[in-house]
């Protein structure tokens, strides 16, 4: 059968309505729509769940929560799926967040896990990419005929896709579902 670790982004937080980024700094709550996101997404999780791992984050774990009501699955908080770390430029507008790092092409967040913000606190891309590559491993090891569902960040599973390619790389919108396959 195989394993699969099935990716949900959390639903809308505050910030992430006004597009600034939160990393693990800023442990914001998911607003309203948040909340009807993470309901709508669990109408796309297969039954074949077998449990759920979440990073420990408010907006994440409010998500695996939301999902938990149709699944009834344990859920397992990991710091490893954890959002990445932008030190002291958590928060800000990303067009700031270019000019702190002198590179035009941080203003968009989908490209957010290739710069480096170690300098300002935060993680390193290799680093970030390092723990996600991490956990992926450790998950097909321990559990290879296993579906796990994991609720995560953008970051997270923007590096996903960069270290597990699949046939089709969606968008890493809130509540966002994306299935990986080993």
């Amino acid at each position: 059968m195989g394993m699969k670790l099935i990716f949900v982004r959390h639903g809308q937080t505050d910030f992430n309505k006004n597009k600034l980024p939160q990393g693990q700094e800023i442990d914001a709550p998911l607003n309203e729509t948040g909340i009807r996101q993470a309901e709508e997404a669990a109408k796309f999780i297969p039954a074949e769940i077998d449990f759920i791992i979440a990073s420990p984050m408010k907006r994440a774990a409010q998500t695996a929560e939301i999902l938990n009501r149709v699944l009834n699955k344990r859920i397992e908080f990991r710091d490893d799926v954890k959002e990445l770390r932008y030190g002291d430029l958590a928060g800000k507008p990303w067009p700031q967040i270019a000019e702190i790092l002198n590179d035009a092409d941080a203003k968009e967040k989908d490209d957010a896990i290739a710069f480096d913000y170690s300098m300002h606190g935060g993680d390193s891309a290799e680093s970030f990419k390092a723990r996600v590559a991490a956990f992926a491993k450790e998950m097909q090891d321990t559990y290879p005929d296993k579906t796990i569902l994991v609720a995560a960040h953008g970051g997270v599973i923007d590096a996903m896709h960069i270290l597990f390619p699949q046939e089709e790389k969606a968008t890493t919108d809130n509540a966002s579902v994306h299935e990986f396959t080993f």
